[in-house]
């Protein structure tokens, strides 16, 4: 079921699209029951996240809805949020792996929007994720979801090793030659097969010429 639900919100702006270029309201579309279903239907994350807990139709269920809606608007804080509230309140619930999965996808592009603008907090936010997402990865193997994930692990690495090589430029840019070293190392020892090792090794190589 959460499978279907997903490919369905993945066509929901082709949907839209299609919509806008022909007739703005379909006859045949249910008419919400309350101002939470409406505010799913009309795909508004604010509004649907504020009426979480209300309506006559409110509970668990609903909360992964709204998360579903707020991740395909960009809305991760409150993708995350509403996900989290679903696990908390159903942790034995049947679609538990795909919360879990919508949880860790919008901490994943929370964290990429955030870009590198603080590398102390995008290291520490990046390793958080990590250890999330590699909990993720362990107790569900065979969750349909892994396959998705997997691969931006990938990428956490690479942006975590980039901003630990940031930290090491602006040492050396500052003149500190030893904290430079240490962070370089760092990168080199704890992210291998990066772009950021390769920067690493340079730097390396330029503070033994110095």
């Amino acid at each position: 079921m959460p499978a279907l639900l997903y490919r369905l919100l993945l066509l929901l702006p082709l949907l839209w699209l299609a919509g806008c270029a022909t007739v703005p309201d379909d006859p045949r579309a249910p008419a919400p029951t309350d101002e939470l279903a409406g505010a799913l239907q009309a795909g508004d994350c604010r509004a649907a996240f504020s009426r979480m807990d209300m309506g006559v139709a409110a509970g668990a269920d609903r909360r992964l809805q709204v998360g579903q809606v707020c991740l395909q608007s960009g809305d991760f804080v409150r993708a995350r949020q509403a996900a989290a509230a679903f696990l908390a309140e159903r942790p034995n619930h049947p679609d538990t792996d795909y919360a879990a999965y919508l949880h860790a996808l919008a901490g994943f592009g929370e964290w990429v929007r955030a870009g590198r603008a603080n590398p102390e907090a995008r290291i520490r936010e990046g390793r958080a994720l990590g250890r999330e997402v590699a909990t993720y990865l362990r107790e569900r193997p065979m969750s349909e979801y892994a396959e998705d994930l997997a691969p931006r692990m990938v990428r956490l690495r690479e942006g975590i090793a980039d901003a630990e090589m940031t930290l090491a430029e602006q040492a050396h840019n500052r003149g500190d030659r030893s904290l430079a070293q240490a962070r370089a190392e760092y990168v080199l020892q704890h992210y291998p097969r990066t772009q950021a090792a390769a920067d690493a090794a340079r730097l390396l190589m330029t503070l033994a010429a110095q």
